[in-house]
């Protein structure tokens, strides 16, 4: 009886790890399956896998096809000084103006020119009243003339003014020009930080799916899970790839956006080094919007830009009222005259002339113009008051969005501790039988969502600083580099 009660045992023993075995191998080709369809998208995954540091940049190596080429922020702002396309246009705007201004300086020199004629005569020629016969000769002419229209009253010196203050006006825009490509060359770059960071994240959440998902088949199969628990671990998984492939198809297009900026091939695979995202204050925290906006007032380059612009408009309404001034000129010529057979005598001629149009028109035309300027010259007014308060809301706002942030980084990452404990104790309470499969899905889901949040929370922090240097117009490659420590 005991012999046979051992045989029953041994037999039971047999039919148990016989069913694990085909468990075993069942979710061997469960997995094989998943680790497909990850293929399927580039990115490789193991059971084993979910214990270990992913390899972002081998990851997207992978699925992208391209070979990185990492870079820092300050080689990034270093290159797109250079060549970025914006900072060359206004830079031939700049060009452009101070040779018109040059040549409007010209206008104050006089006029030189120099003239020569030989005629032939032969046969009758008629001079006043009186007629020449067998009259033969070879007329000759040759003379030197300068002629000063002395600033033709006025007009060239309110011309060459308003030439000048536009040639400022371009250097402003210039250097305003700067500033936006400093600004946008770092507000990208900390961009493609932040979804380079979000594929780490997106990844080991779709590597932890898929180690949940052969863990709910395992169980199902064992008789200790449920079909709904093997479908919710599905759903789980496709969700995650979707969060995968969108982050992957954030950081291409982020790369484009910082490559355009840059002036590099817009395909260029741009890779930050960084490996984790770091804080970097670059506004002194005593400063108030107003200390900023006061600062702005006086150093934005585009608030110098419409100054000078306004400086521009009010000289040539000057030039305008010109037109009602005599305009006085001179000449002096000398020339030689004479004929072949008598040989060349020298004369010289002083002319005097005054012109007075008494403006366009009648002069109505000269007011009218003056008048459609100064509305020009109002607008422009209107338009620096309106950029002004543009500038004061947008300090407002990155102000407050530097501020927030920070408190949002503190609490993400009080955030980020919680749920990784809220992860472990969920998985140990499922593994005592004491938990429930949605519990660990939740604490995982709140896990991702909160590390998405932490590094979102520094970018939006680094951004608006950066921001604020822009707001400020005190930006430059040394204060957005000043604490970077890469």
């Amino acid at each position: 009886m005991q012999n046979f009660i051992n045989l029953f045992n041994m037999k039971k023993v047999a039919t148990t790890l016989f069913f694990i075995m085909l468990c075993f191998f069942n979710n061997l080709t469960t997995f094989s399956k998943e680790e497909q369809v990850d293929k399927e998208i580039g990115l490789n995954s193991t059971f084993n896998d979910c214990l270990k540091d992913v390899n972002v940049e081998e990851e997207v190596k992978i699925y992208l096809g391209d070979e990185p080429v990492y870079v820092d922020l300050k080689e990034c702002l270093d290159i797109a000084l250079l060549y970025n396309f914006f900072l060359k246009s206004a830079n031939y705007d700049y060009t452009r103006a101070k040779w018109e201004y040059k040549n409007s300086l010209t206008n104050f020199l006089p006029d030189v020119s120099a003239s020569n004629y030989s005629i032939f005569y032969s046969g009758q020629v008629l001079v006043g009243a009186a007629l020449l016969e067998n009259f033969n000769e070879l007329a000759l002419s040759t003379y030197v003339r300068g002629t000063h229209y002395l600033t033709k009253g006025g007009e060239q010196i309110f011309e060459a003014l308003s030439r000048k203050n536009i040639k400022f006006a371009q250097k402003h825009n210039l250097e305003f020009t700067r500033s936006e490509v400093l600004l946008y060359c770092a507000q990208y770059y900390y961009e493609l930080l932040r979804t380079k960071l979000g594929i780490e994240i997106y990844q080991k959440n779709y590597k932890e799916r898929c180690a949940q998902l052969v863990q709910t088949e395992n169980l199902m199969n064992a008789g200790l899970g449920t079909k709904f628990d093997v479908i919710r671990s599905k759903t789980e998984l496709a969700q995650a790839k979707q969060n995968l492939l969108d982050a992957l198809q954030e950081f291409r297009l982020a790369q484009a956006k910082l490559a355009n900026v840059m002036g590099v091939e817009i395909t260029t695979c741009l890779m930050p080094i960084e490996m984790e995202a770091q804080i970097y204050t670059l506004i002194e925290e005593n400063k108030t919007i107003e200390d900023m906006y006061n600062i702005a007032c006086s150093c934005r380059e585009d608030i110098k830009k419409i100054r000078s612009q306004i400086k521009a408009l009010k000289e040539q309404k000057k030039m305008i009222y010109t037109q009602f001034v005599p305009k006085p000129r001179i000449i002096v010529q000398e020339q030689w005259q004479g004929t072949a057979k008598a040989g060349l005598g020298p004369a010289i001629v002083l002319g005097a002339y005054v012109d007075w149009n008494l403006g366009q028109n009648m002069g109505f035309g000269t007011i009218t113009q003056a008048k459609a300027k100064q509305a020009e010259i109002d607008k422009t007014i209107v338009d620096l008051e309106q950029s002004l308060r543009d500038i004061k809301e947008s300090i407002l706002k990155d102000y407050y969005e530097s501020k927030i942030s920070k408190d949002r980084i503190k609490i993400s990452n009080e955030q980020t501790d919680f749920a990784n404990q809220s992860v472990k104790l969920a998985e140990l309470r499922l593994d005592a039988g004491e938990g429930i499969l949605i519990d660990v899905i939740q604490a995982q889901t709140f896990k991702t969502r909160t590390r998405i949040e932490l590094v979102n929370s520094i970018i939006r922090y680094n951004i608006a600083q950066v921001q604020m240097l822009f707001d400020s117009g005190i930006i430059s490659k040394d204060e957005i580099l000043k604490a970077y420590k890469p």
